[in-house]
């Protein structure tokens, strides 16, 4: 793939097609041994003999089962995602789509972002949705069009993956073998959204990456607005020179004892017996830009 100018050196290339391509390749071969073995089982049972017919009736149920499970498997039915990182945003193939839902929101955070469609030349727009021919088409974001992210971790133990104001991932691992299936929902300037999951092996470095970026423009750009007296709105949470609120409760800011992510909850701690306020903080946009923006104005006010 020709390099897109403008974004910087190459770091590393999150390709789901080959475990997109196992996956077939096990559907492909459970559906036949299922073709295979009901058969001969029928077979076995109309000639008598049952000994070998309930265990080959048992191992096909167990390959459809397995067939089952993997057709299951959304990957299998849709382009596999690939994303180009580099050390100034993303390629992402293939194109996300816009969604209306956020569309109004990311605008009114972002209101300088832009859509334009072209193909790659001298030069590569924000926001740009570039197409490379039939099956090619890609598209490119600089870090600036990226205006949220959301964090959602699942543990496969069932409890939430235990986080801090330092980092919305903590510090458990991702997928199986790291017991956390990391999901990151992405939102541009201009209403696309992006969502990445397991599908792409080692998710949780390029979450991690984005929500970085994400978090080092949004946290200024939000603590600007508070200063010139504008409330600022991240999830369920608003916020103001004056304080911080939620659903109609509101902690001033001399109240506010800490401001964190912790067992998968975004939580906002306060003193003199005042409510504590919190949210889950795998269905909070910039969960972490959040917490960050609280310290910061905390600080500004001499409430620390």
């Amino acid at each position: 793939m020709a390099e897109p100018p403008g974004l910087g050196e190459p770091v590393r290339t999150f390709d789901a097609r080959p475990a997109r391509r196992r996956a077939l390749t096990w559907l492909a071969a459970l559906a036949a041994a299922v073709a295979v073995l009901v058969p001969l089982a029928v077979a076995a049972f109309l000639s008598g003999r049952a000994w070998l017919g309930a265990p080959l009736t048992v191992i096909a149920m167990g390959c459809a089962a397995a067939a089952g499970w993997v057709a299951g498997w959304g990957i299998v039915w849709k382009r596999a995602p690939v994303v180009h990182l580099y050390t100034g945003g993303l390629v992402v193939s293939p194109p996300p789509a816009a969604d209306g839902a956020t569309s109004t929101s990311a605008h009114r955070a972002h209101r300088d972002g832009r859509r334009e469609t072209d193909t790659w030349g001298d030069h590569t727009p924000q926001g740009t949705l570039a197409t490379r021919g039939p099956g090619g088409d890609a598209a490119v974001f600089v870090w600036d069009d990226l205006v949220s992210v959301t964090v959602s971790g699942v543990h496969l133990g069932g409890r939430a993956p235990a986080s801090s104001s330092g980092s919305t991932l903590g510090a458990g691992g991702s997928g199986p073998t790291g017991g956390t299936r990391w999901r990151f929902t992405v939102v541009s300037s201009d209403g696309h959204v992006l969502r990445f999951g397991d599908e792409l092996p080692g998710v949780r470095l390029l979450g991690e990456t984005i929500a970085a970026e994400v978090t080092r423009r949004a946290v200024p750009r939000h603590l600007a607005a508070v200063k010139a007296g504008e409330t600022v709105r991240l999830g369920p949470f608003t916020i103001d020179l004056e304080g911080v609120e939620k659903d109609g409760q509101r902690v001033p800011w001399q109240a506010v004892r800490e401001v964190g992510i912790e067992d998968g909850l975004v939580i906002v701690r306060s003193y003199g017996g005042r409510p504590d306020l919190a949210a889950v903080a795998g269905h909070m946009p910039d969960a972490l830009p959040f917490t960050l923006l609280c310290d910061q104005i905390k600080e500004l006010l001499g409430t620390h």
